[in-house]
Protein backbone atom coordinates (compact mmCIF):
# COMPACT_ATOMS: atom_id res chain seq x y z
CA UNK A 1 0.00 0.00 0.00
CA UNK A 2 2.49 2.22 0.60
CA UNK A 3 6.10 2.59 -0.56
CA UNK A 4 8.82 5.36 -0.64
CA UNK A 5 10.63 6.18 -3.67
CA UNK A 6 13.88 4.59 -2.11
CA UNK A 7 12.29 1.66 -1.31
CA UNK A 8 11.84 1.71 2.70
CA UNK A 9 10.28 -0.86 4.46
CA UNK A 10 7.19 -0.26 6.48
CA UNK A 11 6.90 -2.01 10.21
CA UNK A 12 3.45 -1.59 10.54
CA UNK A 13 -0.43 0.07 9.01
CA UNK A 14 -3.05 0.43 10.44
CA UNK A 15 -6.03 1.83 8.56
CA UNK A 16 -10.14 2.75 9.37
CA UNK A 17 -12.51 3.34 6.85
CA UNK A 18 -15.75 4.28 6.64
CA UNK A 19 -18.60 5.06 4.07
CA UNK A 20 -17.75 2.40 1.75
CA UNK A 21 -19.14 2.31 -1.45
CA UNK A 22 -19.11 -1.29 -3.69
CA UNK A 23 -19.61 -1.32 -6.92
CA UNK A 24 -20.68 -4.45 -8.97
CA UNK A 25 -18.30 -6.20 -11.39
CA UNK A 26 -17.87 -9.47 -12.98
CA UNK A 27 -17.09 -11.09 -10.04
CA UNK A 28 -19.48 -9.77 -7.60
CA UNK A 29 -19.92 -6.81 -5.67
CA UNK A 30 -16.44 -4.87 -4.98
CA UNK A 31 -15.15 -1.91 -3.02
CA UNK A 32 -15.04 1.19 -4.93
CA UNK A 33 -14.29 4.14 -2.30
CA UNK A 34 -14.56 4.92 0.60
CA UNK A 35 -16.06 8.11 2.74
CA UNK A 36 -13.19 8.58 5.17
CA UNK A 37 -9.79 6.83 5.34
CA UNK A 38 -8.15 7.27 8.84
CA UNK A 39 -4.80 5.40 9.51
CA UNK A 40 -1.05 5.20 10.65
CA UNK A 41 1.69 3.52 9.67
CA UNK A 42 5.12 2.73 11.78
CA UNK A 43 8.47 3.30 10.67
CA UNK A 44 10.87 1.77 12.80
CA UNK A 45 14.28 3.42 13.22
CA UNK A 46 17.04 0.64 12.24
CA UNK A 47 15.16 0.45 8.86
CA UNK A 48 15.71 3.93 8.89
CA UNK A 49 19.18 3.85 9.58
CA UNK A 50 19.65 1.45 6.86
CA UNK A 51 18.14 3.12 4.40
CA UNK A 52 20.41 6.03 5.40
CA UNK A 53 23.46 3.85 5.02
CA UNK A 54 22.92 3.74 1.40
CA UNK A 55 25.94 5.65 -1.00
CA UNK A 56 23.03 7.46 -2.84
CA UNK A 57 21.67 8.92 -0.02
CA UNK A 58 24.64 9.86 1.88
CA UNK A 59 25.62 11.59 -1.09
CA UNK A 60 22.19 13.38 -0.84
CA UNK A 61 23.02 14.17 2.46
CA UNK A 62 26.59 15.16 2.29
CA UNK A 63 25.79 18.07 -0.96
CA UNK A 64 27.80 20.77 0.01
CA UNK A 65 29.35 19.85 3.55
CA UNK A 66 33.04 20.56 2.88
CA UNK A 67 35.70 18.13 4.67
CA UNK A 68 32.61 15.76 6.21
CA UNK A 69 32.74 11.85 5.19
CA UNK A 70 31.35 8.69 5.95
CA UNK A 71 28.84 9.76 8.11
CA UNK A 72 27.79 6.51 10.23
CA UNK A 73 24.53 7.83 11.72
CA UNK A 74 21.72 5.88 13.83
CA UNK A 75 18.42 7.12 15.21
CA UNK A 76 17.32 6.39 18.58
CA UNK A 77 14.77 8.03 20.89
CA UNK A 78 15.41 11.64 22.84
CA UNK A 79 13.80 12.95 25.78
CA UNK A 80 9.90 14.08 25.43
CA UNK A 81 9.29 11.93 22.72
CA UNK A 82 12.21 13.42 20.42
CA UNK A 83 14.50 11.98 18.44
CA UNK A 84 18.29 12.04 18.08
CA UNK A 85 21.04 11.73 16.09
CA UNK A 86 24.23 9.84 17.14
CA UNK A 87 27.40 7.93 15.47
CA UNK A 88 30.35 9.75 13.92
CA UNK A 89 31.43 11.73 10.44
CA UNK A 90 34.72 11.50 8.99
CA UNK A 91 36.62 14.78 9.14
CA UNK A 92 40.38 15.89 8.69
CA UNK A 93 41.18 11.93 8.89
CA UNK A 94 39.88 11.54 11.93
CA UNK A 95 36.55 9.98 13.10
CA UNK A 96 34.42 12.73 15.16
CA UNK A 97 31.65 11.46 17.63
CA UNK A 98 28.70 13.43 16.89
CA UNK A 99 24.92 13.25 18.81
CA UNK A 100 22.14 15.86 17.37
CA UNK A 101 18.92 16.74 18.80
CA UNK A 102 16.40 16.72 16.53
CA UNK A 103 12.87 18.57 15.20
CA UNK A 104 10.27 15.74 13.37
CA UNK A 105 7.89 16.88 11.49
CA UNK A 106 5.31 15.76 8.18
CA UNK A 107 5.28 18.93 5.32
CA UNK A 108 3.94 18.10 1.79
CA UNK A 109 4.14 14.58 2.38
CA UNK A 110 7.79 14.22 3.31
CA UNK A 111 8.96 13.19 6.73
CA UNK A 112 11.50 15.45 7.74
CA UNK A 113 14.17 14.98 10.58
CA UNK A 114 15.87 18.40 11.09
CA UNK A 115 18.88 18.40 13.55
CA UNK A 116 18.23 21.48 15.65
CA UNK A 117 21.71 21.26 17.65
CA UNK A 118 24.69 19.51 16.90
CA UNK A 119 27.11 18.40 19.38
CA UNK A 120 30.85 16.71 18.58
CA UNK A 121 34.13 17.24 19.47
CA UNK A 122 35.73 21.13 19.51
CA UNK A 123 37.37 20.15 16.09
CA UNK A 124 33.46 19.67 14.43
CA UNK A 125 32.91 23.53 15.09
CA UNK A 126 35.70 24.13 13.24
CA UNK A 127 33.53 23.38 9.94
CA UNK A 128 31.45 25.53 8.55
CA UNK A 129 28.25 23.10 8.90
CA UNK A 130 24.54 24.36 7.83
CA UNK A 131 22.66 21.39 9.87
CA UNK A 132 20.95 19.21 7.85
CA UNK A 133 17.67 18.14 6.99
CA UNK A 134 16.98 14.23 6.48
CA UNK A 135 13.63 14.00 3.72
CA UNK A 136 12.06 10.74 3.62
CA UNK A 137 9.91 11.25 0.26
CA UNK A 138 7.12 8.50 0.79
CA UNK A 139 4.03 7.67 -1.56
CA UNK A 140 0.67 7.53 -0.44
CA UNK A 141 -1.90 6.05 -2.24
CA UNK A 142 -4.34 9.18 -4.30
CA UNK A 143 -7.04 11.06 -2.09
CA UNK A 144 -4.42 10.35 1.19
CA UNK A 145 -2.26 12.93 2.99
CA UNK A 146 0.00 12.71 6.08
CA UNK A 147 -1.33 14.94 8.92
CA UNK A 148 0.85 14.27 12.00
CA UNK A 149 4.37 12.17 13.48
CA UNK A 150 4.87 11.10 16.36
CA UNK A 151 7.38 8.82 18.19
CA UNK A 152 7.05 5.65 20.01
CA UNK A 153 9.79 3.29 21.31
CA UNK A 154 12.46 2.54 18.24
CA UNK A 155 10.01 3.96 15.61
CA UNK A 156 8.07 6.88 13.92
CA UNK A 157 4.38 6.80 14.04
CA UNK A 158 3.06 8.66 10.97
CA UNK A 159 -0.83 9.55 10.86
CA UNK A 160 -2.31 9.76 7.38
CA UNK A 161 -6.12 10.37 5.93
CA UNK A 162 -8.24 11.28 3.23
CA UNK A 163 -11.71 11.80 2.31
CA UNK A 164 -13.81 10.22 -0.76
CA UNK A 165 -10.69 7.80 -1.54
CA UNK A 166 -10.71 5.34 -4.58
CA UNK A 167 -10.19 1.66 -3.28
CA UNK A 168 -10.55 -0.17 -6.75
CA UNK A 169 -8.18 2.14 -8.19
CA UNK A 170 -10.48 4.07 -10.38
CA UNK A 171 -10.54 7.85 -10.33
CA UNK A 172 -11.87 9.36 -7.31
CA UNK A 173 -14.10 11.82 -9.62
CA UNK A 174 -15.96 8.51 -11.30
CA UNK A 175 -19.34 7.60 -8.83
CA UNK A 176 -19.65 4.06 -7.61
CA UNK A 177 -22.68 2.14 -9.74
CA UNK A 178 -24.35 0.07 -7.28
CA UNK A 179 -27.39 -1.75 -8.75
CA UNK A 180 -29.38 -4.07 -6.34
CA UNK A 181 -31.98 -5.80 -8.81
CA UNK A 182 -35.04 -7.68 -7.08
CA UNK A 183 -34.84 -10.90 -8.63
CA UNK A 184 -38.29 -11.55 -7.07
CA UNK A 185 -40.25 -10.10 -9.84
Amino acid sequence: MLMSKDGLRIDQVNVSLTGIRVTRGPGGFAPHSAERLEGTLRLSFSDITAALARPEILDQLLVGVAGIAKPEITLVNGKDGGVKIVGSVEAFGRRIPIRASTRVRVENNLLLVSATHLEGLPLLRAIPLQLLDVVLPLKLPAGLAFTDVTTETGCFVLSFEGVDVPLSGLPASEEPHVVIEDETD
